[in-house]
């Protein structure tokens, strides 16, 4: 996307091209929903907001404008289905200062929009057009597969996560049918309210997680693909996560599956609407789910081994779901989709091994449903159905339905995968921060002195490029810089950092809570926020650190320490002591060492310092030097740091 192009919404299924009054391209988008539902709505994908409606008169004008300039048929078949559906409540559209304090009615229709379309929209919209039909469409740019069929319509998450407002969501499937969002995407919650952290984790999506943890940043990709009408199946990938969907006339068919070198926990999660019902005989017993936003677990014990049947019933209609797995079924609470107070359950399927599969077959219906039965035969998948056998045969390159009296159908569209960007030449390759940790015999008194460390290889901090900026540029060495000196044990990694800064800024502990974006008050201290993980393995990917966040008490002698937001950790068994100085400030700590570290004369490992910058009179953070570098800006990064960016730590006998 160029630099005059924007989005206007999710991007859910591309449909034109229109142009704003300043020149801004504008790419039109669809819904999930079928022409006659109300409100006509997109789904929240990422960061987006929960149940927005595309009829909002903020996207009916700039499409308005964009089709009296362009012409384009597909954009005015789509306003008019824009203009059939109920008028939504308008919102303010903040973006335009025209609409600053103004008050819109609900009465919709093309007279209810403001000012600045009519200066360019057509009098009226052309007669005798095609209707804007929704389709079945792989949207590779945004890496979404979307299977469409009568009003029904079903997504895979198989691209690129999204930048910095991406969720862990890859391979997340969503269902909309017979006017119910069935699976849906949550989007994202308030900034200011804690509850951020469950939108934004694996556990709040219709995703596939490993090990009990949100799933690690990485893009997704589609490797089959294809539509022939009643039937359509899409295949995407995510590291050693596969993911198959396939639909047909009835039903949708879901095989989730992993395949790694080692045994893990599969786990997959179910968010429906409705009130849930298990059809299967059995019982619950209370069982444990660890999340901080989960209540109320228990799971599900079968009378006897076999797929587990559950339903949800929503304003008339009803979800059938068969599973097939081999593992445990946990019910269990959390919150509902941003807007409303009440808990929701759901539920978590989850499997271990080294090659675990989940199988489960969707059946939305109104009427009476026509799957009698599931049950998987090694890479087959039957399904009897009133009309009779239904049997579903699988590789990694293909879906064979076979059905009774009929030609087998098979599905491929094999994708070619792009490879990864390599330039020609690369004259300056990224490397990482590297500097020494010396090991001591005894631990350093750690009372804000340097006593104890040695101080012949500093790790320093006070360059432009290590600096994320706010308003103004890196203010130079003797306003803000510093140096470190690292040291270790076997238990414990000792760090002493001696800050250049002449105005000290400390947030009291018991200061009131400032609810800025939903960051850490302590980050809009003077302070230090370190890292450390796990060294990563040539070509491999970056292990979960443990962060802590460190800030001088005002007692001018005490520190206090939190878990970073995206990390966990044992804040109360890091201990240290700081004090003044002539130039500013210096901290001494001792941080243990976290899992998967083994500490030996000779090792490695991943390790990043940051230093916050705060001056008086201000609410937010000035600045942040960063030792593994990389500059930019320090908005909305509260205390997370990409593990990809650590530098490494030698250790020295």
């Amino acid at each position: 996307m160029s630099s005059k192009e924007r989005l206007v919404s999710s991007p859910i299924w591309y449909v034109g091209t229109a142009a704003t009054a300043c020149g801004t391209k504008v790419r039109i988008i669809t819904c999930s929903r079928c022409e006659a539902c109300s409100p006509v709505t997109y789904p929240a994908r990422k960061d987006s907001r929960f149940g927005v409606s595309l009829a909002q008169p903020g996207y009916l004008e700039v499409w308005e404008v964009g089709l009296a300039r362009l012409g384009t048929t597909d954009i005015g078949a789509w306003l008019q289905a824009l203009y059939k559906v109920p008028p939504p409540t308008p919102e303010l559209q903040e973006s335009y200062l025209h609409e600053a304090g103004a008050q819109r009615t609900a009465d919709g229709g093309r007279s209810s929009l403001s000012w600045w379309s009519l200066l360019e929209m057509l009098p009226e919209l052309r007669a005798g057009e095609a209707p804007w039909e929704p389709k079945t469409v792989l949207l590779e740019s945004q890496g979404l597969a979307v299977l469409r069929r009568d009003g029904r319509y079903v997504s895979l998450e198989c691209g690129p996560q999204g930048g910095g407002h991406g969720h862990p969501d890859r391979l997340q499937l969503m269902l909309h049918a017979d006017g119910v969002d069935w699976l849906p995407d949550p989007g994202t919650g308030s900034y200011v309210t804690r509850d951020l952290f469950w939108y934004r984790s694996t556990l709040a999506h219709n995703a596939p997680r490993l090990d009990g943890e949100s799933q690690p940043p990485g893009n997704a990709s589609c490797e089959c693909f294809d539509d022939h009408g009643e039937w359509a199946w899409v295949q995407g990938r995510f590291n050693d996560l596969l993911r198959m969907i396939v639909t047909g006339p009835a039903y949708v068919v879901d095989m989730t599956m992993l395949a790694a070198r080692e045994e893990q926990l599969l786990e997959l999660p179910w968010h429906a609407a409705g009130r849930g019902e298990v059809h299967t005989k059995g019982r619950w017993v209370d069982d444990e789910l660890a999340d901080e936003f989960v209540t109320h677990v228990q799971r599900f014990v079968p009378v006897a081994p076999g797929p587990v049947v559950l339903s949800q019933l929503e304003g008339g209609a009803q979800l059938t779901a068969h599973l097939v797995f081999e593992g445990a079924l946990l019910e269990m609470e959390g919150p509902g989709v941003p807007g409303e107070r009440d808990r929701a359950k759901f539920y978590v399927v989850r499997t271990r091994g080294r090659n675990p599969r989940i199988v489960t077959v969707l059946e939305p219906h109104k009427d009476s449903s026509v799957i009698r039965a599931v049950r998987t035969r090694g890479d087959a998948i039957e399904i009897e159905t009133t009309a009779g056998l239904e049997r579903h045969r699988f590789s990694a390159a293909e879906w064979i339905v076979e059905r009774e009296g009929q030609d087998p159908l098979v599905l491929r569209g094999r994708r070619e995968q792009t490879p990864p960007f390599v330039p020609l030449l690369q004259i300056d390759p990224p490397t990482p921060a590297t500097a020494p940790s010396f090991r001591v015999a005894g631990p350093p008194p750690l009372d804000g002195t340097l006593e104890g460390f040695d101080l012949s290889e500093p790790l320093e901090l006070g360059l432009e490029d290590q600096y994320r900026r706010s308003e103004d540029a890196y203010p130079g060495l003797d306003d803000f810089s510093a140096v470190a000196y690292a040291a270790w044990d076997e238990s414990t990694l000792y760090l002493a950092v001696d800050v250049t800064k002449p105005d000290l800024v400390l947030r009291p502990a018991t200061a009131p809570p400032l609810r800025l974006d939903n960051e850490p008050d302590e980050i809009h201290s003077d302070g230090l926020q370190v890292y450390v993980a796990p060294a990563r393995r040539a070509g491999g990917e970056a292990v979960a650190p443990v962060g802590y966040l460190i800030v001088p008490s005002e007692d001018g002698h005490t520190v206090r320490a939190s878990t970073t937001s995206d990390t966990h950790g044992t804040p109360a068994a890091v201990r240290g002591g700081w004090r003044r100085t002539d130039a500013g400030y210096c901290v001494t700590v001792a941080i243990p060492w976290p899992a998967g570290v083994h500490p030996h004369a000779g090792g490695r490992v991943s390790f990043d310092l940051i230093i916050n910058e705060m001056l008086p009179g201000r609410v937010r953070r000035v600045g942040q030097l960063v030792w593994s570098g990389g500059g930019g800006w320090v908005w909305l990064r509260g205390d997370r740091q990409d593990p990809a960016r650590f530098g490494i730590l030698e250790l020295v006998g």
